[in-house]
């Protein structure tokens, strides 16, 4: 009888060290298991949990509210991508660019008459030429103003339906025009003939 009672002790003793071993090799395993999850998790660039909802720009005019979205540009901190401007009176969409991907430069109102911005279109002589787009409040109408020009400097309004800028087509030649803003046409030019044709405002 002693020796059964023996036998019976031992058996329990090692049944117990086999699931002692066994949990602390599943343990093991599980501590693996997490840390390399872990690890996939930091490496995963989009974080829903901490993502910050979109939050347009809202400009009040006379014929309502236009929100304006656009997106940083991950190359340039000058420049923004994806303008898309909302009327919140239909939910018209007008956008700078069909391109999501361009780089949009100076967008900035003109009064209450629209928006105008930058948009890169490529190089000459390693330097970026642009065409310079506005958007025609409260129709939100995209005009293309001019067509591969080296900068853009100031722009005003004038009255109800047009607007001043002054546009460089190349490092030498500037022109003063007069644009009309229901239309975007240029309704007349003047060259402006710099003794030092040095840029003195600021470069778009």
């Amino acid at each position: 009888m002693r020796a059964n009672h023996f036998l019976q002790i031992y058996n329990q003793v090692a049944l117990a060290v086999f699931l002692t071993c066994g949990l602390v090799f599943l343990g093991a395993i599980a501590v693996a298991w997490w840390n390399s999850t872990q690890g996939e998790l930091i490496e995963e660039p989009w974080d829903t949990a901490s993502a910050t909802p979109p939050a347009g720009e809202e400009l009040e005019t006379s014929q309502g509210t236009i929100t304006v979205y656009k997106s940083r540009s991950p190359d340039d901190p000058e420049a923004v991508r994806n303008v898309r401007y909302v009327a919140m009176s239909s939910g018209k969409i007008a956008r700078i660019t069909d391109d999501t991907n361009a780089s949009v430069y100076g967008e900035r109102g003109v009064g209450e008459l629209g928006r105008v911005a930058l948009v890169k279109t490529g190089m000459r002589q390693d330097r970026p030429v642009f065409d310079i787009v506005f958007i025609a409040v409260p129709k939100l109408d995209r005009h293309v103003i001019a067509k591969s020009v080296d900068a853009l400097d100031t722009v005003q309004k004038l009255d109800d339906s047009l607007f001043s800028a002054i546009i460089w087509d190349s490092v030498e030649d500037a022109r003063f025009v007069i644009v009309d803003a229901h239309t975007g046409a240029i309704r007349d030019t003047r060259s402006l003939n710099f003794p030092d044709t040095r840029r003195t405002s600021g470069d778009s």
